[in-house]
């Protein structure tokens, strides 16, 4: 038996689900995992070096995104001058960041590619430090000769089943907040077939083709089963499915809304695309307790959301969809890019009046983030509009490495602060020229409240203290802000 402790460093407002699957296939394969949790404090370092030591573990393990890559790279270099522990790394940024890959040059012993649930068993199994290594399936790793030996691919898991549920305890043990918050995150299943180019998944099924189904869900008893067993044993009375959308399987959606009202029940939040949106799909969320949807615009200008985005949807359907999903009264919430490559300030309005034309209920306005190795970064690249040497943004709230031009970058933060009042509150229009003109501190307060102030609306309808209200604030503004 082995012993892997998992480190996260930042700051949470939802469940780390890659870190809660791959303890629980660790510990189902009779191995130990721990988690050191310690976030947003200017002394982390040391105290997650003491909480490690304290650990003593056999393996370290991060997952994170491209965000927050200099973090845990700086994190990494740490540890390694004070321990002598391999150190793995996984996760989006592991799989597409060539600079994480080259493993010479960065803190981390091995980085694993891909889906990682059977490969990091594999990995804890074979893993002898400095010695008579081989290639292992999903991983790099460094030979010992300055060499790297990177393994084969293994297919997707399927089906999903044979994956245990996940480990919701290694982390609420850590986090009072999310342990007792009453909205907890799950997901059904895995993959996404569209070609999205800001998005990793086009990338993914390229390098996953020929290796299994993209498209899988757990059987509709088995997620019950597993949402059952956590609203036994924690808080939850309402429900975030964190599928990258939620409606693609019309036949496991039509079990989904016959079983779960009678064994959950509970109001949930999902995600779907506007172009499998039918009247039958709506009524079937509806019937099975859908309280909202979030529907995905990204782009009010039709050439630059078809041709560069290859989103592959019209305005009409988007409208459309926003339509029926009313007429069951379902609550939307629209999901928007901003500063993506090429757009202009007329694009960015076009985004304004599309959202307006949806009568959305909430609305998110996302900053674009530059993710290694997709298309759109790419193309960005090929443009002049990004060097090829560029740091993502710690989140959507900041803007990138991206050569705006110098009316765009006036335009671009103002107009991404108060665009969900915009959208919302059409009345504040004559006022809107010296909204823009605010300071960014302001600005940001603006952004941060009446996000917030909407997300109360729109989540599933469950009861907060105020003490839990502040501490979502408290997290929320340290994202925002950092």
């Amino acid at each position: 038996m082995k012993k892997i402790t998992f480190v996260i460093s930042e700051v949470k407002l939802h469940e780390h689900l890659s870190v809660m699957a791959l303890s629980a296939s660790l510990k189902n394969s009779g191995h130990e995992t721990s988690l050191v949790f310690i976030q947003n404090d200017p002394l982390n370092k040391n105290k997650i070096l003491k909480a490690l030591k304290n650990e003593n573990p056999d393996f370290i393990a991060f997952s994170f995104m491209s965000g927050v890559k200099n973090q845990y790279f700086d994190l990494g270099t740490y540890i390694k001058r004070h321990m002598d522990i391999p150190i793995i790394i996984g996760g989006p940024a592991a799989t597409f960041d060539q600079s994480l890959s080259n493993i010479k040059d960065n803190p981390f012993d091995a980085v694993c590619i891909g889906e990682g649930d059977l490969s990091i068993i594999e990995f804890v199994n074979k893993y002898n430090q400095g010695k008579n290594l081989t290639a292992i399936n999903n991983f790099i790793i460094e030979s010992g000769n300055g060499n790297q030996l990177k393994g084969d691919l293994l297919n997707l898991v399927e089906p999903l089943n044979q994956l245990p549920f996940p480990d919701r305890k290694i982390l609420y043990d850590k986090d009072d907040f999310l342990r007792n918050s009453k909205i907890k995150m799950f997901i059904s299943g895995r993959g996404c077939p569209y070609q999205c180019t800001y998005c990793f998944n086009h990338k993914y099924n390229s390098m996953y083709k020929g290796k299994g189904k993209i498209i899988r869900h757990k059987s509709v008893d088995y997620f019950l089963e597993e949402i059952c067993k956590t609203k036994k044993e924690y808080p939850l009375e309402g429900i975030i499915f964190e599928d990258d959308i939620f409606i693609i399987d019309k036949e496991w959606l039509s079990e989904f809304a016959e079983k779960y009202p009678k064994r959950i029940g509970l109001p949930y939040m999902c995600y779907v695309r506007p172009n499998l949106v039918t009247k039958e799909l709506a009524r079937l969320l509806k019937v099975s307790g859908c309280y909202s949807v979030r529907v995905a615009i990204e782009c009010g200008n039709e050439v630059l959301r078809n041709k560069i985005l290859k989103r592959n949807l019209s305005n009409e359907q988007i409208l459309k969809s926003c339509q029926i999903l009313q007429d069951e009264n379902i609550k939307i919430g629209t999901i928007n890019i901003l500063g993506l490559p090429t757009e202009t300030i007329t694009n960015m309005r076009e985004t304004l009046e599309l959202n307006r034309a949806c009568k959305p209920d909430h609305v998110s306005a996302n900053m674009f983030i530059p993710l290694p190795g997709v298309d759109l970064t790419l193309f960005a690249v090929q443009k002049g509009l990004l060097d090829e040497e560029f740091n993502s943004p710690k989140s959507t709230h900041h803007i990138s490495d991206m050569k705006y031009p110098d009316d765009v970058k006036r335009f671009l933060y103002p107009f991404k602060a108060l665009f969900p009042l915009m959208v919302l509150k059409k009345n504040i229009e004559t006022i809107t020229p010296l909204l823009m003109k605010l300071p960014g501190p302001l600005l940001k307060m603006i952004d941060s409240g009446y996000r917030l102030y909407r997300n109360a609306k729109f989540y599933p309808p469950v009861r907060f203290s105020i003490r839990e209200k502040w501490e979502a604030l408290r997290r929320f503004l340290t994202i925002v802000s950092r």
